[in-house]
């Protein structure tokens, strides 16, 4: 079974509304490439659980330690 995707890279970037955000870059085993982005808020949760203290620190990490909220989905 495979380990899954990795943390690549870590970038600050801003939200539509100017706020701060994190860019993570995600590469999969099979050499695909995925972009997410994180509020601030968040980015401590996962910084936390991934027991970080900067957002560098998070490159090679799973991309399982993002995981730190229930998703809300609309139905």
């Amino acid at each position: 079974m495979s380990a899954g995707a990795t943390i690549s890279d870590v970038r600050l970037t801003a939200t539509h509304d100017g706020e701060a955000a994190l860019a993570i870059e995600l590469l999969f085993p099979n050499g695909g490439r995925s972009q997410v982005h994180i509020n601030a808020e968040e980015a401590a949760d996962v910084m936390a659980a991934a027991g970080v203290a900067s957002a560098d620190a998070l490159v090679g990490h799973p991309w399982t330690v993002l995981n730190v909220r229930d998703p809300k989905f609309m139905g």
